[in-house]
């Protein structure tokens, strides 16, 4: 059953945000100040087909696939990781300067935009200028306010470019009309570590620029330790979040994959938690569960929520689960789901079945999940 096709009689649309909380992007228009923005990886629409959950075999199943040469036994590999559920910090930097936006210019007594003009679109990554490597806003905009033409190479997708920019004077510098980013920092939750704690995945979706929506290409990022020193209650369609900072300037590791199916790194210590087995998509089913969060200072905790759909069919991966929090403290304290909860463990029968990673805007108490066995499958431990 595919319910994105299926309207439901006098159920409003829904509109749903991913969760990584206040992911804050860095943007600077050539030859200006800095602009602080906030970047949230929004996503319209879902496609979740309900599933019924796989049946047990009866008692004698074994017996008859061993006397039945017709029938074959399949056994799963059963794959074990340590339960996240920890909130971490997140210092993303860019693969490249990125074209945020482009904008008008007012010299010579009309408007122009020389990016525009040169065949720049926003989402571009800018790699150098005048053959000079470039990685940050600074850099770009020391290099391109000093001289009236510049040659810089960029890439869009899989292709690199070169593209010739004559920006024009602008009290007292010059400008080409491109806003740009090459940063961004928030806070989010570990969904696993590796079983043996050196690596892990989180978010269960990737971090967007603000403007293109695509997922940002990283150069390097770091996890730091953040502490929760409070909750922000959504209202009015506005979801809520949770409040935190960073503490110490130690950097715990190296964030290696920024992917549409989540946030990997690698720690610089091993870490030491509880062991938990990944539940394969077939096995996972509707009913109750747990959401292993951590909303305060005291640490990760369970809470109690319920599995209404589960799909399998492969489409829209960061929503293949449709999640109702139950949990009266929970319910109490954030509302239901909040932005800094992407990432969040999902339990059925003790045993680890996705992570939260999205909230509808108009039922803070529902969201998405991705399952837990796709982002194992994505992570890369080369």
């Amino acid at each position: 059953m595919n319910f994105e096709n299926e309207p439901q009689p006098h159920a409003p649309k829904r509109r749903d945000i991913s969760l990584f909380e206040g992911i804050r992007t860095f943007a600077a228009s050539v030859g200006t100040a800095a602009l602080l923005m906030l970047s949230v990886c929004g996503l319209i629409g879902f496609g979740p087909g309900g599933g019924p959950p796989a049946l047990p075999l009866p008692e004698n199943a074994a017996a008859h696939a061993v006397s039945a040469s017709h029938i074959t036994a399949k056994t799963e590999t059963v794959r074990t990781v340590q339960l996240g559920g920890d909130v971490f910090g997140i210092k993303l930097f860019s693969d490249g300067v990125i074209v945020a936006a482009l904008s008008e210019i007012y010299a010579d007594g009309g408007l122009k935009c020389p990016a525009s003009e040169a065949g720049i679109q926003p989402g571009d990554y800018i790699l150098s200028v005048n053959g000079n490597n470039v990685e940050t806003n600074a850099a770009l905009s020391a290099v391109l306010s000093e001289n009236e033409t510049n040659t810089l190479t960029l890439r869009r997708g899989t292709e690199t470019f070169t593209a010739q920019v004559t920006s024009v004077l602008c009290e007292g510098s010059y400008k080409a009309g491109m806003w740009v980013r090459d940063s961004a920092a928030g806070i989010g939750t570990v969904t696993f570590y590796t079983e043996d704690g050196k690596a892990f995945g989180a978010l269960g979706h990737g971090i967007c620029d603000a403007d293109t929506r695509n997922v940002l290409e990283i150069r390097s990022g770091e996890p730091a330790a953040v502490s929760v020193c409070g909750i922000e209650r959504g209202s009015g369609g506005r979801p809520g979040r949770l409040r935190g900072y960073f503490t110490g300037g130690k950097s715990l590791g190296t964030l290696t994959q920024n992917t549409e199916l989540g946030l990997y790194g690698k720690l610089s210590a091993p870490h030491e938690g509880e062991t938990v087995e990944v539940l394969p998509r077939g096995n996972v089913h509707t009913g109750a569960v747990q959401i292993a969060a951590t909303i305060d200072d005291e640490g990760m905790r369970l809470f109690d929520a319920e599995l209404e759909r589960v799909s399998t069919d492969g489409k829209q991966e960061t929503r293949t689960l449709v999640l109702h929090v139950t949990d009266p403290e929970l319910l109490a304290r954030t509302g239901g789901i909040v932005q800094g909860m992407s990432g969040c463990p999902i339990l059925q029968d003790g045993k680890l079945v996705g992570a939260v990673t999205h909230v509808f805007v108009d039922d803070a108490t529902r969201g998405y999940g991705i399952f837990a066995e796709t982002m194992l499958e994505n992570l890369n431990e080369n």
